[in-house]
C-alpha cells in the first residue's frame, strides 16, 4: 500500500507545508500498518511508533504556528497535546509488551482521517 491508496484530495487544508506533512503522517501509519504483525520484529515496530511520536511532535508545532490566530487555538493545541499523550502510551505499553498494534494502527488511521477532515480544515479556512 502506498499514500494514493490512503491520501484523498478532501484531506487537503490547502496549506502546501501543513498537506505535505499530513501526506506523511500517513506514510508513517501505512509503514506502521505494513509491520504490525511481525511481533518479532521488535526493533521495526519500536522505531516506528518513535518516529511516529516524533514526527508528529514536530508537525503539531509546525501546525500550530499557523493557527495561532484561530480563536479556537488553545483547544486546538489541547487536541494535540491529548493524542500525543495516547501516542506516548501506546510506545510506554510497546516497551511492557502489552501493546496490540492493531489497536494503534486502527486509532491511527481513524484520529487521522477524523482531525484532519474535521478539525485541521476548518480552521485553515477561517484563518
Amino acid at each position: 500500500m502506498d499514500i494514493t491508496a490512503i491520501w484523498r484530495p478532501e484531506y487537503s487544508v490547502g496549506h502546501q507545508e501543513i498537506d505535505a506533512q499530513h501526506k506523511y503522517l500517513f506514510e508513517l501509519w501505512i509503514m506502521l500498518n505494513s509491520i504490525k504483525d511481525q511481533q518479532d520484529n521488535h526493533l521495526s515496530l519500536e522505531q516506528a511508533l518513535l518516529s511516529l511520536v516524533d514526527y508528529v511532535e514536530i508537525h503539531f508545532a509546525d501546525e500550530e504556528k499557523y493557527l495561532q490566530a484561530h480563536p479556537e487555538f488553545d483547544r486546538h493545541r489541547q487536541i494535540h497535546a491529548v493524542f500525543l499523550a495516547q501516542c506516548k502510551t501506546f510506545t510506554e505499553q510497546f516497551q511492557k509488551g502489552s501493546l496490540d498494534t492493531h489497536t494503534v494502527v486502527d486509532f491511527l488511521r481513524s484520529w487521522l482521517i477524523e482531525h484532519i477532515v474535521e478539525t485541521d480544515i476548518r480552521y485553515f479556512k477561517e484563518i
